[in-house]
């Protein structure tokens, strides 16, 4: 007798995110090597004490992290991304109900808040140091091909 599962998916259960990062993941070795607390500090000028509370910047900094090492080059699909991989939702802290910070956060901080600054390269400067010296990455010089093809069927005749 074939097997189906037809049944929704509607169940409660209690899950640990933690327990779906492997060991070696370059996100948990990260979270484990780096203390990005130094964050706070760098930014603390942009901030006004009065308000409502901002979305975390050490948060933001660290889905900035994702795109570059996982190599998403959009903030659009920076936030998909994140929404749907549990180890990006594990290093930011976010549970499955959490909201996902929006795409337009970053554009709309870089246009207004940072402007003029280099707060943003500073930070970048300063975790690549941390990695370095935490043996995460080498500092070695690699050189790739990254010719980039695009095909289009209305050229071929």
């Amino acid at each position: 007798m074939i097997g189906r599962n037809d049944e929704y998916q509607s169940k409660m259960e209690f899950i640990d995110l933690n327990d779906f990062v492997p060991a070696n993941h370059i996100l948990r070795l990260i979270l484990e090597r780096i203390d990005l607390s130094f964050i706070y500090v760098k930014m603390e000028s942009f901030y006004s004490k009065l308000g409502r509370k901002s979305l975390d910047p050490v948060l933001l900094f660290k889905m900035l992290l994702i795109g570059y090492l996982f190599n998403i080059d959009s903030e659009r699909e920076l936030e998909q991304e994140v929404h749907l991989n549990l180890a990006y939702r594990w290093i930011l802290g976010l549970d499955l109900t959490d909201r996902i910070p929006d795409h337009s956060t970053f554009s709309q901080n870089r246009r207004r808040r940072f402007k003029d600054s280099a707060v943003f390269q500073e930070i970048f400067d300063h975790i690549v140091s941390l990695c370095i010296e935490k043996g995460l990455v080498t500092g070695e010089t690699i050189v790739t091909d990254s010719t980039h093809i695009k095909a289009s069927a209305s050229k071929i005749r």
